[in-house]
């Protein structure tokens, strides 16, 4: 989680990988209707990547690792939990085109022969972002940063799901924190005041 906490903190801001966790139990706690066995949602995506940068998988565009191709595209496919190892062409069959701008953790950054999925910005001018990729020959899924170059297209997964936003505050004449989702869900008095609240 510490290391999600740290790959998911854009410049500037704090962090908030912790509340998507937090989120993601709310949500059965609240009843939210899960998704299909397709979706997948951003935390996940960048637990999956980071498995294999964790695991130093390296390169090859013959070889597998855990029925997927370890190269850039083969990379990001199983990133996004598909069934197959798509190619840097063909990732955008299960994808569409956004805006550079719209960029969020768990997209992919496309330019022409690679693909790499996208984690933040480095960068407060949006120039350079972090990405997690495999990127070469004889070396292992990293983490790298990259600066937005000429024809870079960013794609969003057709099944990437959010997981609902909470938001915390003290609830008054309380000894608890109050969590409420920002679907609109009644406060759950959960944590106790003494317990730090989730970084957002």
């Amino acid at each position: 989680m510490k290391v999600l906490e740290k790959l998911l903190s854009p410049v500037g801001s704090p962090r908030y990988a912790s509340a998507v966790v937090l989120a993601s139990l709310l949500a059965a706690l609240v009843g939210f209707t899960p998704a299909p066995a397709a979706a997948i949602t951003r935390t996940q995506v960048l637990a999956r990547a980071h498995s294999w940068v964790a695991k130093r998988v390296i390169y090859s565009q013959r070889a597998r690792y855990a029925g997927y191709r370890r190269d850039c595209s083969g990379f990001v496919s199983m990133a996004w939990h598909l069934r197959t190892s798509y190619t840097s062409r063909s990732i955008h069959a299960v994808a569409r085109r956004i805006s550079l701008s719209k960029l969020r953790p768990g997209d992919a950054v496309h330019t022409p022969g690679h693909v790499a999925i996208f984690v933040r910005w480095k960068s407060r001018a949006r120039h350079t972002y972090v990405a997690m990729e495999e990127s070469r020959r004889g070396r292992p899924a990293m983490h790298h940063v990259r600066s937005l170059g000429r024809g870079a297209t960013a794609l969003r997964y057709r099944r990437i799901v959010e997981a609902p936003r909470v938001i915390a505050a003290v609830a008054p004449s309380t000894d608890a924190t109050a969590v409420v989702t920002a679907a609109g869900a009644l406060p759950l008095y959960i944590l106790p005041r003494s317990d730090a609240a989730p970084s957002l």
